[in-house]
């Protein structure tokens, strides 16, 4: 008995040290959400440096690959002026956003491509899309959302983040035709040493 009333508090203890995390971290991203609503926020830039993309590619997807099926293709190894923690944040909102809009079992594909200039990463889905009108002056509006319970915050972060490092997003959708938002960086080159390494 009081090896199950130890296991009990033990997992309470372990429910409640989650909870609180959970708490900490959906504190901070309203903090940060506010300071970008603010007048000031503007004046705000993101410290973008070239760096490879597979980390922070990866780090976006495996944290939603364990509940939807998510493709990735082209060449991860490529190299892109951007801000990590920024990049990561804004493709997890893409990822999420296309996620939740997808069939359970449709996966979303997450594909990079590369011209001269520039780096993209294009999230596509093949959910229920939306029309023009509402992604011409709806989409990326604070607070305005296309799902019942959604807060409508995730594309008008992730612009923000992705403006804020010199990139930008477009979207191309129809309704009940499925989703594609493409996210464009500055291209950059791997450092001499680096080069190296990859031949």
């Amino acid at each position: 008995m009081l090896t199950r009333n130890a296991e009990r508090h033990a997992d309470n203890a372990e429910f409640r040290a989650d909870m609180i995390a959970t708490l900490k971290s959906s504190i901070g991203k309203m903090n940060d959400l506010l300071a970008r609503l603010s007048p000031q926020a503007g004046a705000r830039s993101h410290n973008a440096v070239a760096q490879p993309l597979r980390e922070i590619i990866a780090g976006a997807i495996a944290a939603r690959r364990a509940f939807h099926p998510v493709n990735l293709l082209g060449d991860c190894g490529e190299w892109a002026a951007v801000d990590a923690v920024g990049l990561e944040q804004a493709l997890g909102h893409v990822l999420q956003n296309a996620i939740d809009a997808s069939p359970r079992l449709e996966p979303v594909t997450v594909r990079v491509d590369r011209t001269d200039d520039e780096v993209t990463i294009a999230v596509t889905d093949k959910g229920s899309g939306m029309d023009a009108d509402f992604i011409r002056s709806r989409l990326f509006q604070p607070f305005v959302s296309t799902k019942e319970s959604g807060f409508g915050i995730g594309a008008f972060e992730a612009r923000s983040l992705i403006d804020a490092m010199g990139g930008r997003i477009t979207v191309e959708s129809r309704p009940q035709q499925g989703t594609q938002f493409i996210i464009h960086l500055p291209a950059a080159e791997a450092p001499p040493e680096q080069q190296r390494k990859i031949a």
